[in-house]
């Protein structure tokens, strides 16, 4: 063939395949971009819907929807849908395989992502996967409606009715009409943001940002350029609060744990303005001088990573606590956290501890820490450091130092305190002065000594406590008063007397939870009463449990005049009497065995407001075991005397009985039914026509409610005009306190001599 039909037949293939190529071209494009996409999906675990491509000849490729979805449950949940999408291919570097960019340009109509994720050890794409959306960045990329919702187990970001618009050539813009973040420690929303952009070198800068009030975003840039290679990037400058908080953060997921690496720093933060743009309900004044923060790890291992903190607080109040300084140095590394300092200053207070303890592996090792360290605390002002603790700085006041170590190492608690104080004040009590010395060891709590001083009143002693499951304890006590009324508000005098101090000592000797005590109270013009008990107090034991625990009490008083002893001891019912005795008690308090006597001689009885119209009393009563005798019972009111005898039985504290009883007549005088009887009142009666009471009978539990009284009546009686064989019972109820009306039980006696009327008896009222 000629060499001129040769170059005709080239040129005329050549001008085919063009022609080929511009007619098969929109085609072939369509159907590649088709196929790569549901490829790529398929790769990932996606399933692709795509609906309309066009691709002319050296045109943009023009998709007017691409609907990506997750293809399997067990996979981060993905939904992603763009609409109307525009893309301008870099041909030269898609065909020759060019380092560059493969796309130009991308501009989107609207796009809207959801991304779920629950499982953080589920991978969101493949190795490949992120190698195609590294390729995939474009110079230019322009979203018209972005929309993205973004979930990771409790957090949660949501972007609303956003645009962006970046470019490596020209400057981008970004708004937003909602920004929400909600997480465990922060929810917030902001709205109406908007900003500028700069693209270059797979680096996205977002700067200008307004949040909202006093919290400006500088800039914000995002490192895409280490994709391929799973690992972002994230750098931000925020003027927040008044002051200033940057940071770095990158994320890299190539190896089988993933990494965090955080860094960043504040000054001069106003936790005042914190405070109100996080809606705390009481206000916080002070300043964050200054803070540093790293973190490298896996943040769901956190037992492979390392961190520190350090961080110094100023000028710091919330509600009625304040502190000048606060700072905070902490290190974690090799699963041991190092506490390098805590450090309070407050006016002239001032608090440090330091130490390292081991990282727990279980959530049950946080209550049984492994701890060492030292304490140091020079507290000038009791009451206002122990405010910062929610204390009322009115209850406490004075000076302590405390010095001490610790150790908790394999669960073995270790360790010793020295604690000091002067002109202390604890809970409005006055003490002058305070030491003691407690040593810490894996089996016992060991208090080597302490000291307590207030005036010439003292306590001191010393002890262990047991660790084991009994905790049984052990040690001494001594204890010196000159007035116990300064410690009992209900050791007050009569209101007729100003009563003198009651001086009293107390010795006290623990052995195994068994205490023995013996102490001596000295009562104003009184011989002294001394005691002595036995008794065992464990930890934790219950009432109703030291109820029926064995005890030994002795109690010995020669003389008590009560018109000089506190109210304590006669009730405000008492005014006047001597009391002696010397009684004993053992076994248990719930039934107890009590040998002695006891006798009250010439005693006065406040008769205003009282339950008896009683307002002269003598007695001796005989304890032997759970019965007693009232050996005489002598009563007088202002009109009549009384001669009685009784019987007390208390074998059961819950059910004691007393029956009082005598020669001289007692009549039922109540001439109405009562529910109840809450005073019994003795009136003088002669020769009445009601039937004598032979006996009156208490029934109730020791030292609680639910008494009773019973009148045992002989019907008839010599005193009685009816003559009745046979005798009756009457029961009454006690009701004390049940109101201010009165429900008496009139009772009647032979009056006295002087008082007794010249005619004849006077005619009871008839009773219902």
């Amino acid at each position: 063939m000629p060499f001129k039909n040769r170059i005709f037949l080239v040129i005329l293939v050549i001008v085919i395949v063009a022609l080929a190529a511009v007619l098969l071209a929109p085609i072939a494009v369509s159907n590649g971009v088709r196929l790569w996409v549901w490829w790529f999906a398929r790769q990932e675990g996606l399933v692709a819907t795509i609906d309309g491509v066009d691709a002319p000849f050296l045109r943009p490729i023009v998709i007017r929807q691409i609907h990506l979805k997750s293809g399997r449950d067990d996979a981060v949940r993905v939904d992603v849908t763009v609409l109307d999408a525009r893309v301008v291919l870099n041909l030269k570097h898609v065909f020759l395989h060019l380092s560059g960019r493969d796309i130009r340009n991308i501009s989107v109509r609207e796009f809207h992502a959801e991304l779920h994720r629950t499982n953080p050890n589920v991978r969101a794409l493949s190795e490949r996967g992120w190698a195609t959306l590294h390729r995939l960045l474009p110079e230019t990329l322009s979203i018209a409606k972005l929309e993205t919702r973004i979930e990771n187990g409790p957090s949660l970001i949501l972007l609303r009715n956003a645009s962006l618009f970046v470019s490596e050539t020209e400057p981008g813009r970004f708004t937003a009409a909602e920004l929400m973040i909600t997480s465990p420690w922060v929810r917030q929303t902001f709205s109406q943001l908007r900003g500028a952009t700069h693209w270059e070198g797979n680096r996205l800068t977002l700067a200008g940002l307004t949040l909202t009030h006093g919290l400006d975003l500088q800039a914000v840039t995002v490192d895409f350029a280490r994709l391929a290679n799973r690992r972002m990037g994230l750098e931000f400058d925020v003027d927040a609060f008044g002051g200033k908080l940057r940071a770095n953060i990158s994320h890299e997921w190539h190896s089988p744990h993933s990494n965090w690496k955080i860094a960043g720093g504040a000054a001069d933060l106003s936790l005042a303005q914190i405070s109100d743009a996080l809606g705390f309900a009481d206000r916080v004044n002070g300043l964050l001088h200054a803070s540093n923060f790293t973190f490298r790890g896996n943040l769901a291992e956190p037992d492979r990573a390392t961190a520190s903190l350090w961080g110094e607080l100023t000028g710091l109040t919330w509600r009625d606590r304040t502190a000048e300084a606060l700072m905070l140095g902490a290190a974690l590394y090799n699963r041991k956290i190092e506490l390098q300092q805590l450090y309070i200053r407050q006016k002239s207070n001032e608090f440090t501890l330091s130490g390292e303890a081991a990282l727990p592996a279980t959530s049950s090792e946080w209550l049984r820490p492994d701890f060492r360290g030292n304490i140091s605390a020079s507290i000038n002002q009791l009451g206002e450091f122990l405010a910062l603790f929610g204390a009322n700085p009115a209850d406490f006041a004075g000076k302590i130092s405390i010095q001490g170590s610790m150790d908790t190492h394999a669960r073995n608690f270790g360790g010793d305190v020295a604690i000091e104080g002067d002109s202390l004040t604890f809970f409005k009590h006055d003490i002058d002065s305070f030491s003691a010395k407690v040593t810490l060891k894996p089996s016992e709590l060991k208090v080597e000594r302490f000291d307590l001083a207030r005036k010439n009143d003292s306590l001191s002693g010393e002890g262990k406590i047991d660790l084991s499951p009994k905790h049984n304890y052990s040690g001494t006590l001594d204890a010196w008063t000159d007035d116990l009324r300064d410690y009992v508000s209900t050791l007050r005098g009569s209101p007729r007397q100003n009563a003198g101090p009651i001086p009293v000592e107390l010795q006290a000797t623990i052995d195994s939870s068994q205490w023995e005590t013996r102490g001596v109270i000295h009562l104003p013009k009184s011989s002294p009463l001394s005691f002595t008990a036995n008794f065992p107090l464990p930890i934790g034991v219950t009432w109703s449990a030291f109820q029926m625990s064995p005890l030994k009490v002795s109690l010995d008083f020669p003389a008590l005049f009560l018109a000089a002893a506190p109210q304590l001891f006669h009730s405000n019912i008492l005014e006047d009497g001597i009391l002696s005795g010397k009684i004993s008690l053992s076994e248990t308090l719930e039934r107890p065995r009590i040998v002695g006597e006891v006798q009250l001689v010439n005693g006065k009885l406040a008769s205003s407001d009282s339950f008896l119209n009683v307002i002269g009393a003598s007695t001796l009563a005989i304890f032997d075991g759970n019965h007693a005798s009232l050996e005489f019972l002598n009563l007088a009111t202002k009109d009549v005397d009384l001669a009685l005898r009784g019987e007390i039985d208390f074998e059961n504290t819950k059910h004691v009985v007393v029956r009082i009883a005598g020669p001289t007549p007692i009549f039922d005088l109540t001439s109405r039914p009562v529910d109840c009887v809450n005073k019994i009142e003795i009136a003088p009666a002669t020769l009445p026509l009601a039937p004598a009471a032979t006996e009156l009978e208490f029934r109730g539990p020791l030292l609680q409610s639910g008494w009773s009284v019973s009148l045992k009546e002989e019907i008839g009686s010599q005193f009685s005009i009816v003559s009745t064989p046979g005798g009756a019972e009457r029961i009454f109820p006690l009701c004390f306190g049940t109101g201010p009306e009165e429900k008496t039980l009139l009772l009647g006696a032979v009056p006295r001599a002087e008082v007794a009327p010249k005619v004849g008896p006077k005619k009871p009222e008839k009773r219902r």
